[in-house]
C-alpha cells in the first residue's frame, strides 16, 4: 500500500481562497472594508480589523485586492513601526 500524499500548505491555502471566492464571502468582506472606510475615514489595516470585526488574516488580502482594483489607495503611514493608512480612492484620481 502506497503512502497517502497530504496537500501542501500552499495547496490548502489556494483551495481555501478559491472557496472564499466561490461562496461570495470575499465580495461581502470587500463591502465591509469599503463601508468601514466610508464611515471612519482613512484607517490602518489594524483599524479595519476593529471596525469590521474581521480577522487580520482576512482584512489584509481583501485590502490587497481592493488596492489592485483601484478602489482604495495608500494615503500615508501612521505609528512605529509604520503602518499604511488606507482610504477610499477619490473620484478622478489616478
Amino acid at each position: 500500500m502506497g503512502a497517502v500524499m497530504q496537500p501542501s500548505g500552499n495547496e490548502v491555502s489556494r483551495e481555501a481562497f478559491a472557496e472564499v471566492r466561490r461562496s461570495g464571502r470575499a465580495n461581502q468582506q470587500h463591502r465591509m472594508v469599503l463601508e468601514a472606510l466610508r464611515q471612519h475615514g482613512p484607517s490602518t489595516r489594524g483599524d479595519l480589523v476593529e471596525h469590521t470585526g474581521l480577522q487580520i488574516q482576512t482584512v489584509c488580502p481583501r485590502c490587497h485586492e481592493l488596492l489592485d482594483r483601484g478602489e482604495i489607495e495608500v494615503v500615508g503611514t501612521a505609528g512605529k513601526p509604520a503602518r499604511q493608512v488606507l482610504a477610499l480612492k477619490e473620484e478622478g484620481s489616478q
